[in-house]
């Protein structure tokens, strides 16, 4: 056999194995490249290929994936842990902001008090709660200065301990995290700055000066208040008196309504007013010294006899003496000084009239040796020749005329008949005129008074101001550790979790490490005081709880007058100095009550910060530039080589 009928048998040998192979094995490629490529088959080599590239892109993600999950897990914990070791610092830092709060609500509280006792003894009704108010605030102030000792001793342990405090939150968040991420963690935690400052606040030295200074003042406010209220009562009586016969009464007897009828003075000098308040004693002297000058020139006989011409002839007379006299008259009241009113009194029979220039004056005409009412009496129809007087008179120098019968008593009658019945104008002038006298006397009385009281209520509410300006300079200030921020750096191991399929790296998923950094920031929303005072009537028990409204409702006002300052703080004394009974009413309590609360107002205490601090993620290079620890010196280093 040839060469070439060898290699035809070799085709058709392999010719019949393939037609053999594809018969037994149809969907089997036929050529060497449909291994890879084929449309109508199944390539059992390609797929696994291409699954075992899949599956190691799949495991290499899910590695990757587990890889970043776990690294922020482990920046997760060391946030957690930042804030938590921060949040220790924010709760001393409430601690404080109460303590100071308590502390000062306090001391506002027993000074409240102490001025309000001391504008109470300016009111006479109200003097013995007064005193009661000002023993209360000294108490309080007493008690201010002790729990001052105890707060600054239990705060000052409570800054020391702060460190440690926070460093044991921050590894028990850490612990707790640990375990829910299946691995062992271990973390550093440093507050920024390391050391706080000392803790100070001073015993309320002038506080409790103007306590005691107004507990030793209470009895001589209230001494004094007493006089001036009688003394002001009895000159508001007068003047009560006085106005009522002046005008008050009308359409009744009165002066004016005497003016009116008998002289018919216009209204321009004869007023009429409708209240005590508005009336002074000047009025009545005005009225006064226009009616008689108008009496005198209307005045004329009512018929011709000759007794009703002798007794018009008297009534001029009587007439134009008063409108000298009581032109003499002058009423000086400025409210601020003693009064000075003299209405001048008029006779009102004959023995006060011998005292007056009625009698001693030479004004009648004498004729025949006899004194005579008026020159035209008939006894006179000789003429006259001269004039004396009644008291020459009675010392036998003249007779009595038979036609017009002058003498002493003749003229006294003139006086005495309106002097004596209600209809007579110079019967309510002379009430008028003793009104106006005994209300010079009780004025006389009371201003002292009323001063002596001012000048002692004074003193106290000057020690008040002083005091609070010491106490609003005396805080409690809190310059913890960690007030510029903490810094935590955490370290974790997740050696444990297995093998990690169809990736070339060691049987484990490695190690971490995470660095983090929380700050104090305000949160305007909560207010530390909300509750600081929230059941202490029923901690407290009796006697707070049954009698002390008052001064637990003054406290909840300075309590806000922490965060409100001046304004607060006279808000609340406004409300206690309302509770006052007869205060309105009461001069020298109204001026107490005016000008404490301008002192206060001009106190200018200045609101504080009540808003509490809460811990927030912050950059953690802010806080480690002003730290001096290992991961802040690590933190600036590596933030440094970054840039």
């Amino acid at each position: 056999m040839g060469a070439k009928e060898s290699r035809k048998s070799v085709r058709s040998v392999r010719r019949m194995v393939a037609d053999r192979f594809r018969t037994r094995f149809p969907h089997a490629p036929r050529y060497a490249t449909e291994v890879f490529s084929r449309n109508g088959g199944f390539t059992t080599v390609g797929t696994a290929c291409a699954l075992l590239a899949a599956c190691g892109l799949v495991f290499a993600g899910a590695f990757a994936l587990r890889s970043q999950s776990r690294a922020a897990g482990v920046q997760a914990v060391a946030d957690t842990a930042a804030l938590a070791a921060q949040n220790e610092v924010a709760e001393f830092v409430i601690a404080a902001r109460v303590a100071d709060a308590s502390l000062l609500s306090m001391s506002l509280t027993g000074l409240s008090l102490v001025g309000a006792g001391t504008v109470c003894c300016c009111v006479p009704p109200a003097a013995a709660a007064g005193k009661t108010m000002i023993e209360t605030g000294r108490a309080l102030i007493a008690k201010r200065d002790e729990m001052a000792k105890t707060a600054t001793r239990l705060l000052s342990g409570l800054q020391d301990a702060l460190p440690a405090a926070a460093a044991l939150q921050a590894q028990g968040v850490i612990s707790e995290n640990a375990d829910a991420l299946h691995g062992a963690a271990i973390g550093h935690v440093e507050l920024v700055p390391r050391e706080g400052e000392p803790l100070e606040c001073a015993p309320s030295k002038a506080s409790q000066e103007a306590a005691d200074a107004a507990a030793s003042a209470s009895d001589e406010i209230a001494a004094a208040a007493q006089e001036a209220a009688r003394a002001r009562e009895d000159a508001d009586a007068a003047l009560r008196e006085g106005f009522l016969h002046d005008c008050g009464n009308a359409p009744g007897y009165c002066m004016y309504e005497r003016a009116d009828v008998l002289a018919s003075l216009p209204a321009s000098q004869n007023p009429l007013y409708h209240s005590a308040g508005a009336w002074s004693f000047s009025v009545a002297l005005k009225r006064a010294q226009a009616y008689y000058p108008a009496r005198a020139a209307v005045e004329s006989p009512q018929d011709a006899s000759v007794e009703e011409q002798a007794r018009s002839a008297l009534r001029k007379r009587f007439y134009e003496y008063a409108s000298r006299e009581v032109a003499k008259g002058y009423a000086h009241d400025d409210g601020k000084t003693a009064p000075d009113i003299s209405l001048p009194m008029l006779p009102r029979n004959t023995e006060e009239m011998k005292k007056t220039t009625l009698y001693t004056d030479a004004c009648f005409p004498v004729a025949g040796g006899v004194l005579h009412a008026w020159e035209g009496c008939p006894g006179a129809s000789s003429g006259a020749s001269g004039t004396g007087s009644l008291a020459e008179q009675d010392a036998g120098a003249y007779g009595t005329c038979a036609e017009c019968g002058l003498d002493a008593v003749a003229m006294g009658k003139v006086a005495a008949a309106s002097s004596s019945i209600e209809n007579g104008f110079e019967y309510h002038y002379r009430i008028v005129a003793q009104a106006a006298r005994t209300y010079c006397d009780a004025m006389a009385r009371a201003l002292p008074a009323e001063e002596g009281a001012k000048e002692a209520s004074q003193g106290v509410f000057d020690g008040i101001v002083a005091a609070l300006e010491e106490v609003g300079s005396s805080r409690i200030e809190a310059f913890p550790p960690g007030r510029y921020g903490s810094l935590c750096a955490v370290a974790f191991d997740a050696e444990g979790e297995g093998d990690v399929s169809f990736a070339r790296t060691p049987q484990q998923l490695g190690s971490f490490a995470s660095v983090s950094s929380a700050v104090l920031a305000e949160d305007a929303q909560e207010d530390v005081l909300s509750s600081l005072l929230d059941g202490v009537v029923d901690r407290i028990g009796p006697p707070l709880s049954d009698a002390g409204p008052a001064v637990l409702g003054v406290w909840s006002s300075m309590v806000k007058a922490y965060s409100s300052g001046a304004e607060g703080l006279c808000e609340g004394l406004e409300g206690l100095l309302s509770s006052v009974p007869l205060l309105g009413s009461d001069r020298l309590g109204s001026w107490a009550s005016d000008t404490l609360m301008e002192m206060m107002e001009a106190a200018g205490l200045e609101p504080a910060d009540v808003d509490a601090p809460k811990p927030f993620i912050a950059n953690s290079e802010h806080v480690a530039r002003r730290g001096d620890g290992p991961v802040a010196e690590a933190v600036c280093a590596l933030k440094g080589k970054l840039r």
